[in-house]
């Protein structure tokens, strides 16, 4: 494991602390079912710096609750709410961990992570 990886998992768990996130419901809920994320994915796992790719968070209530969603990434720019955000890549390259949190307004909360890498751009693309 190199010093990236770890870089990019300490921010991660950081940014999981930070949410208040967990994937089972709160010990203080009074009611209710937790939320289930079916699944986030991004519709380019691969982009160049600075370029963009748009997440979807499919999620779902047992109970019919209205579900609100909050995004966190170790990096980048998180443009727009609700279940389908764009994701602007940063300068730098690696992996990068796009986090997303269905709540359904009852303390019940779950995470799920999907990852974009931002690449090099093939020079021989650029410039001609």
């Amino acid at each position: 494991m190199n010093i990236r990886q770890l870089v990019n998992i300490f921010s991660i768990s950081i940014i999981i602390l930070l949410a208040g996130v967990s994937c089972s419901s709160n010990s203080s809920v009074t009611s209710g079912n937790v939320p289930i994320i079916t699944s986030v994915s991004a519709e380019h796992t691969n982009v160049y710096p600075l370029g963009n790719t748009r997440i979807i968070c499919v999620a779902t209530d047992p109970d019919s609750d209205n579900l609100t969603y909050l995004w966190a990434a170790n990096d980048g720019k998180i443009i727009g709410s609700g279940p389908e955000i764009t994701w602007e890549a940063p300068k730098s390259y690696g992996d990068f961990h796009i986090m997303a949190t269905a709540n359904d307004g009852h303390g019940n909360t779950v995470s799920k992570v999907v990852t974009v890498t931002v690449i090099v751009r093939d020079a021989s693309s650029c410039c001609r």
